[in-house]
C-alpha cells in the first residue's frame, strides 16, 4: 500500500542542522506514520541512533524508549537531549544489543513501567535486526503492534526465508539461489533512480563499476584486500576518466601500489575495456530484478507474521528516490 505523507518537515530547524534532507524526509514521514497507525502510548524505538525519530515521536505525545547498541552514539543521543532538557522520565536510553535474548524480552516487558502496551518501531534495521525485532514482537505480552523499515538484506546470516509458506514453496521447486548474492541485488538502488539517470551519470556509473571490477581483478591476482577508507568509495572528481581513478585509489582504498604495479593495472585495463559496452546493460537488469527480490524478501516477512496470527500490512512510506528501502511492515496482534 502507499502510505500519502504530508510535504511539511517535522524536524525544527535547529534540531534537524547536521542531517542530510534523506534523513529529515525519512524521520519527519516515519513519525507521521507511527502518530496515526500506532495506539499505544509507548514507543520502543530499536537502533535510535541520536535520537531524532525520538524526539518528533515526543513532541507528538507518546513515551519513548530509546535502545541503541553503539555506546559513543548512545552517549550522544543522552548529552543531546540533557542540552535540550528533555523530560528523562518520557524518553529513556539504553544501551543494548538487541536480539532474541533474555536481556532484551526484559526491557521489553519492562515497557510497562513507562505506559501501557508498546509499539516496536525501527527506521532501516539492517540485516537480521527485522527478524529479531519481529520474533520479539511476536513472543513479548507487552508489545502490541509493530513499524519497521528494513534496509541491508544481504547482511542476513542464513534467516531467509523466514515463513513457512516460503520455505515448502522453495523445497518443492527445489531452489538454491537464495544465497549472499541474491539478497544483495534486493538491497541495490530502485529502478526509480535509475529511469532518472541522465546520460552523464550514466557514464560515471558505468566508469565506477569498470575501474572498480579491473582494480578487483588485479587485487585478487595478488592476494590484496581491497578495503575501502571511506563509505563513499569514490567521488565524481575520481571517475572521470582511468588515469583520474589511478591517481586517487590510494586515497580511496587502504593500498599501496608501485609505478610497476600502476603500470600492470593500466594494461589490465586496456584488456577489459569492452566491458564499457555491457556494464550499462547488465546494471539495468540489476535494477529491475531489484524491485521483484525485495518484494519477495518483504512478502515472506509479512507472511511469517501471519502465520502466527499478527495482522500485517505493507506501506510504502517514503519517496524511493531519496529514501531507497521505503516500505514500513506493520503488523498488529489480534
Amino acid at each position: 500500500k502507499f502510505y500519502p505523507t504530508k510535504d511539511e518537515i517535522a524536524c525544527d530547524k535547529n534540531d534537524a542542522r547536521g542531517l542530510s534532507q534523506k534523513k529529515i524526509h525519512e524521520v519527519s514521514a516515519f513519525s507521521q506514520f507511527i502518530s496515526e497507525k500506532c495506539t499505544e502510548n509507548t514507543i520502543i524505538d530499536i537502533g535510535s541512533g541520536l535520537g531524532y525519530l525520538d524526539e518528533i515521536l515526543l513532541q507528538r505525545g507518546f513515551n519513548v524508549i530509546g535502545i541503541e547498541s553503539n555506546n559513543s552514539i548512545h552517549k550522544g543521543a543522552m548529552e543531546r537531549h540533557k542540552k535540550m532538557n528533555i523530560d528523562e522520565e518520557r524518553l529513556r536510553h539504553i544501551n543494548l544489543i538487541f536480539g532474541c535474548d533474555s536481556e532484551s524480552f526484559s526491557v521489553l516487558n519492562s515497557c510497562s513501567d513507562v505506559g501501557r502496551g508498546g509499539c516496536l518501531v525501527a527506521l532501516h534495521a539492517c540485516g537480521d535486526l527485522t527478524n529479531h525485532i519481529i520474533n520479539a514482537f511476536l513472543q513479548s505480552q507487552n508489545i502490541r503492534c509493530m513499524a519497521v523499515v528494513s534496509c541491508c538484506y544481504h547482511k542476513m546470516l542464513g534467516t531467509f526465508p523466514l515463513s513457512q509458506e516460503l520455505k515448502d514453496l522453495s523445497m518443492h521447486h527445489d531452489i538454491d539461489f537464495f544465497n549472499h548474492y541474491f539478497l544483495r541485488l534486493g538491497a541495490n538502488e530502485p529502478l526509480s533512480r535509475w529511469w532518472r539517470m541522465s546520460a552523464d551519470e550514466h557514464v560515471e556509473h558505468c566508469n565506477n563499476v569498470v575501474f572498480r571490477a579491473v582494480l578487483e581483478i588485479f587485487c585478487q591476482q595478488r592476494t590484496l584486500e581491497l578495503k575501502k577508507k571511506r563509505r563513499k568509495a569514490t567521488k565524481k572528481s575520481e571517475v572521470k576518466d582511468f588515469d583520474s581513478y589511478l591517481l586517487n585509489v590510494q586515497n580511496i582504498y587502504d593500498l599501496s601500489f608501485s609505478q610497476k604495479d600502476i603500470s600492470e593495472i593500466k594494461e589490465l585495463y586496456d584488456t577489459k575495456y569492452e566491458l564499457h559496452n555491457l556494464v550499462e546493460n547488465i546494471s539495468g537488469l540489476q535494477f529491475l530484478i531489484q524491485q521483484v527480490i525485495e518484494s519477495l524478501i518483504l512478502a515472506d516477512r509479512k507472511s511469517y507474521l501471519e502465520q502466527f496470527g499478527a495482522k500485517t500490512e505493507l506501506y510504502h512510506v517514503f519517496d524511493d528516490v531519496i529514501s531507497p528501502r521505503n516500505t514500513v511492515i506493520y503488523a498488529v496482534k489480534s
